[in-house]
């Protein structure tokens, strides 16, 4: 296959096989590694109609006498939570859309052939590819001269064009896209507001991103668009209608903080079948 991202076949959604190609390769210049992952740990805002985060020692130390031989001792725990947890991918069967008395997911498939006790065979997490592709940081509240966005700010396509202006940078075909609100600042400190009414893209930047070539989407909040948002048209518009993961509660404030906009983003999705997202440490590399 070509190394050319624009002309590889796409296999979920809008995504393609993953290749580190040599564009990519010469993206990076200092080798600096960052994380976009939140940690995470018991009292984390998760979004109302998923479970929430639980850890719990199975496990301890001093239980494990008798289990091995010699001095050696060990220790394990439980983890029960939901893939939309924390820092995450959704899936393109995380949403559907009602059109006369069916529900249909991206490419036509229809949610009653598709979904059963197991899980959902088209579209789940497990069929998702790695993703490696250029990464593009919009901080938004930076380019409209704010620390963080006011309540349930609706991000315009104005306001990305404004901030690709101001960083210099340009969305091109087959990019990854992270919307920065600064929302991550009431992370574990505020979590109703966290999880109520965070700024976010509002439909018209959400079709702009995507008109611009954007393959996959994140934000540093719980659903990437602006909330309120009853209805939820951005992840209808994106999973369903245009095939797009989005990543969301992402940790982007060291990249803001270095001013560092352009990088090789690399996401690699847990293989759990029929399931409609997945816990990921993405990573960009600069």
């Amino acid at each position: 296959m070509t190394g050319n991202l624009e002309h590889t076949a796409k296999i979920y959604g809008k995504l393609s096989f993953p290749q580190f190609t040599p564009q990519l390769i010469s993206m990076i210049r200092t080798g600096r590694v960052y994380s976009l992952q939140q940690v995470l740990e018991p009292g984390i805002p998760v979004f109302e109609g998923h479970a929430p985060f639980k850890i719990m020692p199975h496990i301890r130390h001093f239980d494990s006498d008798g289990i091995l031989e010699g001095s050696g001792g060990f220790a394990s725990e439980l983890t029960m939570m939901g893939q939309h947890t924390g820092t995450h991918i959704d899936a393109l069967c995380h949403f559907s859309k009602r059109v006369g008395d069916e529900r249909y997911f991206f490419g036509g498939q229809t949610v009653s052939d598709a979904e059963n006790h197991e899980g959902i065979l088209k579209w789940s997490v497990e069929q998702m590819p790695p993703i490696i592709t250029k990464g593009v940081l919009l901080d938004i509240p930076k380019a409209l001269g704010v620390d963080i966005l006011e309540d349930s700010y609706a991000i315009t396509a104005e306001d990305i064009k404004l901030c690709e202006e101001k960083q210099g940078i340009h969305i091109t075909n087959g990019m990854c896209v992270l919307t920065r609100t600064g929302f991550s600042k009431y992370w574990m400190k505020e979590n109703k507001r966290f999880l109520s009414r965070h700024a976010g893209v509002n439909l018209q930047a959400a079709q702009y991103l995507v008109e611009k070539g954007a393959i996959v989407v994140g934000g540093d909040t719980s659903t990437f668009e602006v909330l309120p948002s009853p209805k939820h048209d951005v992840h209808i518009y994106l999973l369903v209608e245009q095939g797009v993961p989005i990543m969301e509660c992402l940790n982007l404030e060291q990249l803001a903080q270095e001013q560092v906009y352009e990088f090789v983003i690399i996401v690699t999705p847990l293989k759990l079948k029929g399931v409609t997202a997945s816990v990921i440490h993405p990573i960009a590399i600069c």
